[in-house]
């Protein structure tokens, strides 16, 4: 028995390992904000912070660009026109990318030295994070709408 992929089945593998580790990072952190934000959690917020910014931007950041780049290849290897599912996963693509870029970097490091200089447990801190997580569960709610629009493929 011989095992033969075609070019399109290799980048669709990594194309969804991609995506699985982007949406299912993405959500692991919302399980760990959830848990760092109940009283006397035993997660300490500022090491969460921390931890989630050495995670965007070594696995997050990684991750996306290579989902991305696989879509363009799908596309090209697969002749797709740039129907519905595409230009919506491509729009909250680019949307992700600017959120993170603009708010949810920045603020994470904000978050980290609000910890620092007022403790975790400060009035600023804990409104900091209810801040980034509340944009950040928007957007996953979105990374998982285009699971979705990936899978059933609307208007193609």
């Amino acid at each position: 028995m011989t095992f033969a992929a075609t070019t399109y089945q290799w980048y669709l593998a990594v194309h969804i390992l991609a995506a699985v580790i982007w949406v299912g990072g993405a959500l692991t952190v919302q399980l760990l904000a959830i848990r760092a934000a109940r009283p006397n959690a035993a997660l300490q917020i500022g090491s969460l912070a921390s931890e989630i910014e050495w995670v965007g931007t070594r696995v997050f950041i990684p991750s996306s660009l290579i989902l991305v780049v696989m879509g363009f290849l799908l596309i090209h290897e697969g002749s797709w026109d740039y129907k519905f599912f595409i230009v919506f996963a491509l729009a909250v693509w680019i949307a992700s990318f600017l959120v993170g870029a603009a708010f949810l970097g920045p603020q994470s490091r904000k978050l980290s030295a609000d910890v620092e200089r007022h403790g975790p447990d400060s009035a600023q801190a804990r409104a900091r994070l209810q801040r980034i997580f509340l944009v950040s569960r928007i957007e996953l709610v979105f990374l998982l709408l285009v699971v979705l629009d990936m899978v059933l493929k609307p208007g193609s």
